[in-house]
């Protein structure tokens, strides 16, 4: 699959002027991953954001609180590994490859590359960052919230 019209399928990406939307396709890396391929590991920081263009990756997070195991599988146009575009900040989870998988990786440096290069599709990415984080916030006060209602009724 072509890198630009894939990009151009993504919720977003679709409506950045030609060159930024260049800019932003020159920093991509493509590359096809065998099984098994490792992404990212929970607790470790990552390296780079990921869209897969093809094939499907295992999302699974262990919430070190309450021991509760998460599992999601990701397709195509799908973005994982947004929060290792912030230095050393730990993964929340896991992710490995369920088959052969293509994907488009922008890694930390190219990322604030970006900035210089199609400043409107790094704050767009900042943005989907902004949301990941809410999302994690809001899954850890849910942990929270089940852990002490437990601690409670053990009491």
């Amino acid at each position: 699959m072509d890198l630009k019209a894939f990009l151009r399928t993504l919720p977003g990406f679709e409506g950045f002027s030609p060159p930024h939307f260049d800019a932003f396709a020159s920093l991509l890396q493509v590359r096809l991953y065998s099984k098994g391929h490792i992404f990212i590991s929970q607790g470790v920081p990552g390296q780079a954001l990921y869209m897969i263009m093809d094939g499907a990756v295992l999302l699974s997070r262990t919430d070190e609180l309450t021991g509760f195991r998460q599992e999601r599988e990701l397709r195509a146009g799908e973005v994982f590994g947004l929060l290792s575009l912030l230095d050393n900040l730990p993964a929340a989870a896991n992710c490995a490859a369920l088959e052969s998988v293509t994907a488009a990786s922008l890694p930390r440096a190219e990322f604030n590359e970006l900035f210089d290069a199609a400043p409107p599709v790094g704050h767009h990415i900042l943005y989907m960052v902004a949301i990941q984080l809410a999302r994690d916030l809001q899954e850890r006060n849910m942990s929270l919230r089940t852990l002490l209602q437990q601690q409670a009724r053990a009491a």
